[in-house]
């Protein structure tokens, strides 16, 4: 994930400027389009000046001859002079809402907000995070999956090639610095069939860069001690407990590594999930209860036959104080939001990153 790849997107300006990211691409992708008014609106401002510069000779003079009279008083002259100065106002405020125009049919926002310093954008072609202090840009949804695809290419085999890749993605949950997603990913990678994987994994800002997102444990954010109690009292992972033969553990971490191998398969199911390799880091908030704050982890498919499949198992724990006033902020909307307001924010919407080889 140290670049942007650069075969993504469009050709020209973005193919050449790999390490900007699309939201900045914007208002430039408008420029572009609006070329075309550009050059007509100019002719007709060079058109206004030139009634009143044109030389009075030949067919003009008489009309030209009513104009000199017209404009014969100082205010008149005035208001001549300035017509090319109006023209140009006019143009100007026509190319600033053209620009806007542009920028809402390049990018649908479906969430915008500020949480703890950063601004933070999720629209049909991004969820990004940039530093409100400067603008810098700390996290891109999209180049963490540029940067996959991009080592796709590198590893390129011609005897099993990689016909598609796809990523879609949903803002789950923003509380504080901590960005929570759900990533529904599909590859043909050129086996007999291909695969796909569904999981939560939640992010840092304050700790990552574009460049270097950095991925963080529940249990900087909730008491672990609390949260091993929370989990194996919950029914799918005592499954999973009871045949690994284990009765506790000693951090989130060891569970993750004794249970991963172990199937759960809830009831009435005929497909088996179980505990993932980044588990601590594939958790969202959903809600808050009695001063204590819901955590969701996903559980992926355990079977090829279910591929793509997810479930998730919660528990209801403290959050580490200074993680109270964030979560508060997110329950109520004022920074942030929780998943028990996705639905009501975002409807079934997702952005999405599609890659074929040979497409840019």
């Amino acid at each position: 994930m140290d670049r942007l790849s650069s075969r993504f997107g469009m050709r020209g300006i973005i193919g050449t400027m790999p390490m900007i990211g699309m939201d900045a691409m914007v208002p430039m992708i408008g420029m572009v389009a609006m070329f075309p008014m550009i050059t007509t609106m100019a002719m007709m401002v060079m058109m206004d000046r030139m009634i009143v510069r044109m030389p009075e000779t030949g067919a003009t003079r008489r009309r030209m001859v009513i104009a000199t009279r017209r404009a014969s008083s100082p205010l008149r002259r005035q208001e001549v002079r300035l017509r090319g100065h109006r023209g140009l106002s006019l143009f100007c405020a026509a190319l600033v809402s053209f620009a806007l125009a542009s920028s809402a049919r390049a990018q649908a926002v479906i969430w915008r907000g500020r949480s703890a310093g950063y601004d933070v954008t999720w629209s049909d072609r991004d969820v990004s995070a940039r530093r409100a202090s400067d603008g810098v840009l700390v996290f891109s949804a999209r180049r963490i999956t540029d940067a996959e695809w991009a080592g796709m290419e590198r590893e390129h085999d011609a005897e099993v090639p990689v016909r598609e890749y796809e990523r879609k993605v949903r803002l789950l949950s923003v509380v504080g610095s901590i960005l929570s997603l759900e990533e529904a990913t599909y590859c043909d990678c050129g086996g007999a069939h291909p695969i796909s994987w569904t999981r939560f994994v939640s992010y840092d800002l304050a700790r990552g860069t574009a460049a270097r997102p950095r991925p963080v444990a529940a249990t900087e954010v909730v008491r672990e001690a609390v949260l091993l109690r929370a989990l194996a009292a919950d029914r799918l992972i005592r499954q999973a407990m009871d045949s690994a033969h284990v009765r506790s553990f000693a951090s989130l971490r060891a569970l993750t590594e004794a249970l991963k191998t172990h199937a759960i398969q809830p009831a009435a199911e005929d497909c088996t999930y179980g505990v993932g390799e980044e588990f601590p880091t594939e958790f969202a908030f959903h809600h808050v209860e009695s001063g204590r704050v819901a955590v969701r982890f996903s559980l992926g498919h355990y079977v090829e036959v279910c591929r793509g499949m997810m479930i998730q198992v919660g528990a209801l724990v403290p959050a580490l104080p200074r993680w109270d006033a964030a979560i508060r902020a997110a329950s109520t909307r004022r920074a942030g939001y929780l998943m028990k307001d996705l639905a009501a924010i975002a409807g079934e919407r997702r952005t999405v990153f599609n890659y074929r080889p040979g497409r840019r």
